[in-house]
């Protein structure tokens, strides 16, 4: 399994080598498959939806489709997926980001699709992976009170992640906060700066880009 769980997508030239050396493929040779769902519910400005779109067009010059969930049954969903090398999920809100992954299927198709794919989140896209902490503490963070009557997440990576550290624009994701709603939290919470990402290779997990926190069943570690 290859995974690149990032904060907020192909933001540093480390992360996008990084891609690249686990696509195993020319730069400009890589197909992404885009699941692009998690915005839907979200009010606002959505340019960083677009800015998004734009890294993957900007940095990798292989054929890009976006491949809609809702919109499509689940055999063309896999066939459709099946095509690309990287397999990219764009954030927004979590929860009914989850909500419309278990409601298409993708959950159940994700395994047998990563023994040969490359996985790539940005923010929702990469929580949905790990595990989920709690309603109250993506309220307090993010301010995603809806929890679309999800109470997990696909937990193929045994930890939890919190993307966006000490950003402007979530200005509760600070080590203090992180350190409030995991007190009670069995398990790794990771806040991830909007530089970093979390990488996995196999049975190697690690972490690359700076200003991560770290915190094990409620204790700072680094």
């Amino acid at each position: 399994m290859k995974l690149l769980l990032t904060s907020n997508g192909f933001c540093t030239p480390e992360i996008i080598a990084k891609c690249v050396e686990l696509a195993g493929k020319p730069q400009n040779e890589i197909n992404f498959a885009v699941i692009n769902e998690a915005y839907a519910v979200e009010h606002g400005d959505h340019g960083w939806v677009l800015d998004d779109l734009n890294k993957i067009k900007d940095n990798f010059k292989g054929r890009i489709e976006l491949v809609n969930l809702l919109a499509l049954d689940l055999e063309t969903v896999k066939t459709r997926l099946q095509l690309a090398d990287v397999i990219f999920v764009i954030g927004g809100h979590t929860d009914y980001l989850m909500s419309v992954i278990k409601k298409a299927g993708l959950d159940k198709l994700l395994p047998e699709l990563l023994e040969t794919k490359v996985y790539v989140g940005s923010s929702a896209g990469s929580m949905v992976m790990c595990n989920r902490v709690s309603t109250e503490a993506y309220a307090k963070i993010y301010g995603e009170e809806n929890d679309y009557d999800i109470n997990e997440y696909l937990g193929l990576v045994d930890v939890a992640i919190k993307p966006h550290l000490n950003s402007k624009l979530f200005p509760n994701n600070r080590k203090e906060v992180l350190l409030e709603i995991a007190k009670n939290y069995k398990g790794v919470i990771y806040g991830l700066s909007d530089e970093a990402a979390i990488v996995v290779d196999g049975d190697s997990t690690y972490v690359i880009g700076d200003n991560t926190v770290k915190i094990i069943d409620g204790e700072l570690t680094q």
